[in-house]
């Protein structure tokens, strides 16, 4: 049985990139072994790895940060777009000597991967991409229709907080309270901001220029990343691997951490 991770062993460190902004992370595992990035969705944190990290620390080296406006990082006005974040990543890839990297990003995190495997390719390894999609084009509905209306501060007991963090199968209160705290401790410009810019970036083109290999994870009951918008990046990155599981959701390395960093490990770990 895997232990989740501690709060002594879930100590945070602080990066300073080469663009001046600070971001917090954490490390486990083999500090010999090869490098694994775990790159957060939006309004997440590196704690949203928690369940699934010690699965993924024999062997190898890994590096869950807060990104830019999330968790303990730094959170400046501005900006917020895919390459702008990608780019943190990148400094922070190069200030603990990571690369080359395999970097596994959910939702939010899998577009960052996305970005960096297709602009600095000599500093990824593989890529996972899981429950995330090229471009989000969700201008209406459920999740439109709430970010619009947050104001600071951010109720973490709220519906669309309750709903936000949750799974599409049971998962642990206690962590799914501390990610409800997390997601409402983040400023409600930092929400607009990120899912704005989201709606207008769409890099789909540049889908075909990823040369990493690349394993796309998805829970079929996952009403955010849609099934068409996993088979597009899987029709477009070449060679890309598709997985999708049966009664999962948008969240699915909390809700069977277990079995998604078994098949996580499975292609890292193949030559």
């Amino acid at each position: 049985m895997v232990e989740p991770i501690s709060e002594e062993n879930f100590l945070k460190r602080t990066a300073e990139l080469a663009n001046g902004l600070r971001l917090s992370y954490v490390e486990m595992g083999d500090p010999n072994g090869v490098p694994v990035l775990l790159l957060h969705g939006f309004t997440d944190s590196a704690r949203s790895w928690s369940l699934i990290a010690p699965y993924l620390a024999t062997g190898f080296r890994v590096v869950a940060p807060d990104l830019r406006g999330h968790g303990q990082s730094d959170k400046p006005e501005g900006c917020y777009t895919i390459p702008e974040m990608a780019n943190d990543v990148r400094f922070l890839i190069e200030a603990l000597h990571l690369a080359p990297a395999h970097v596994v990003g959910h939702s939010l995190g899998g577009r960052l991967a996305q970005a960096i495997a297709e602009r600095w390719p000599r500093i990824v390894a593989k890529i996972v991409l899981m429950s995330t999609s090229a471009a989000l084009r969700e201008r209406r509905g459920w999740l439109w229709e709430n970010i619009q209306m947050l104001r600071d501060p951010i109720d973490p007991e709220s519906a669309f907080i309750r709903e936000w963090c949750s799974g599409a199968v049971p998962v642990d209160e206690n962590f799914l309270a501390h990610a409800r705290r997390e997601s409402a401790a983040v400023p409600s410009r930092i929400w607009h901001s990120i899912y704005y810019e989201q709606l207008a970036y769409d890099p789909s083109p540049l889908l075909q220029d990823i040369s990493s290999a690349t394993l796309i994870l998805r829970g079929e009951e996952d009403m955010i990343a849609t099934e068409e918008h996993q088979v597009n990046m899987k029709d477009a990155i070449v060679g890309a691997e598709f997985i999708s599981l049966p009664g999962h959701g948008h969240n699915l390395h909390w809700e069977d951490p277990e079995k998604v960093a078994g098949l996580i490990r499975t292609f890292l770990e193949r030559p």
